[in-house]
């Protein structure tokens, strides 16, 4: 049979023909510990009941009607995200890209229409090395990584991609130009790459300046480090100063529960610069999407589950140093271990590509994050008797 689809993503032998909890069956019957998660979106991974029967009961009343009208799936969900993640006014679309889009373009408005003195002179969004932020112009334009906008030229002005990481490069940027810093708490696609502790310090600096921050938390948010924005996950304790509460945040990946929903949360004094027929979408705010979003952020807010998650989490980080430690005796060159909770993996010196491959023989699904990182985004609620397979099958992967 011809293949009529596009070949942008490259060769694609695996045929997932069903999945269920962490793991998935290709066609052939083969099993697969799955901690890929459909790049970060299977939060709680295939087959979840609770948005299953969410998803059942929207449907039998309507799939689409559009945003002429109040939705409830789309209100209930536009409170509770506001409500959990302590912000004013949300905006509802498709994608990651679509709402990093639609950040940018509030950030930009916030400044031109939304103080009693408008400050056109303020457009410049300030963005990072190995940043991902989408495939679409804006999106694309404030990503920090050269393979991703090559060949699309021109692209939207007004970004400024500075070293990620580098306090003073970004301290000495902030300008009267300067509208928002655009930040990932890890930039996940580019390497699994931490913010260190002065570079999250400028960033509250220039917020205390009265500089919009943007936290793109579509892969690092809705518990995917430990809390609900990774945004909150730099330090330890209740009272750490080196939290970050960002005036615009976006969501997508888990936020469908597997259906694609995106959305822009923003506090009250941006959510006033944005007027009728400013910004939409057709789409965005699916009900049905919506209904699996409110049921996903049920699950993670229900009472003890992060905590549980957070101990399953170190089990799985002891597990990988004690890995990385092991094979590096060995003279497998590998390690350290990076990122925080189940966005993580390591640094490895020999062909990634045939160590993804290794996994694949030995049951397992892993991703790459650039090009010298394996990425292990399992669901968030994957059992520690998994956790063990997980490290016994890179084991047995990762042999010299």
């Amino acid at each position: 049979m011809k293949n009529f689809l596009l070949h942008n993503y490259g060769e694609r032998d695996l045929v997932i023909a069903r999945g269920e909890g962490s793991w998935v069956w290709d066609d052939k019957g083969n099993r697969y510990l799955d901690c890929v998660a459909g790049v970060a979106v299977n939060a709680f991974g295939h087959g979840f009941a609770p948005v299953l029967t969410a998803i059942r009961e929207q449907l039998a009343g309507y799939l689409h009607a559009s945003n002429l009208y109040l939705l409830p799936a789309q209100m209930e969900l536009g409170e509770a995200l506001c409500a959990a993640l302590k912000m004013d006014k949300v905006f509802f679309c498709n994608s990651g890209t679509e709402a990093n889009e639609g950040a940018i373009k509030f950030a930009r408005r916030f400044w031109m229409h939304g103080l009693q003195e408008s400050d056109s002179s303020r457009f410049e969004i300030l963005t990072f090395t190995n940043s991902f932020h989408g495939r679409t112009y804006g999106s694309m334009a404030a990503t920090g990584q050269e393979k991703i906008r090559k060949g699309f030229g021109p692209l939207p002005e007004g970004f400024k991609v500075l070293p990620v990481n580098d306090a003073e490069a970004l301290r000495a940027a902030l300008s009267p130009k300067t509208a928002a810093i655009l930040f990932e708490p890890i930039l996940a696609e580019g390497g699994i790459i931490s913010l260190d502790d002065k570079f999250i310090k400028v960033l509250q600096e220039a917020q205390d300046q009265g500089i919009l921050l943007i936290a793109d938390e579509i892969q690092t948010g809705l518990g995917r480090t430990g809390t609900l924005l990774g945004s909150w996950n730099f330090g330890q304790g209740k009272d750490n100063k080196l939290v970050l509460n960002p005036d615009i945040i976006t969501l997508a990946k888990p936020l469908g529960g597997g259906l694609p929903l995106g959305a822009v949360l923003m506090k009250e004094k941006i959510a006033e610069a944005i007027h009728v027929g400013d910004h939409g979408s057709t789409f965005g705010g699916n009900p049905v999407a919506c209904a699996a979003g409110l049921a996903i952020l049920k699950a993670l807010t229900a009472d003890g589950f992060l905590a549980d998650m957070q101990k399953r989490m170190e089990v799985l980080h002891q597990g990988l140093v004690a890995l990385v430690e092991k094979k590096s005796k060995m003279g497998i060159v590998c390690g350290p271990v990076l990122g925080k909770g189940f966005l993580t993996g390591f640094k490895y010196g020999g062909d990634l590509a045939a160590l993804l491959a290794a996994c694949r023989k030995q049951g397992l699904l892993v991703h790459r994050a650039g090009a010298d990182v394996l990425r292990l985004l399992p669901p968030l609620n994957i059992s520690l008797e998994e956790i063990a397979e997980v490290i016994d099958r890179l084991d047995r992967a990762m042999i010299k």
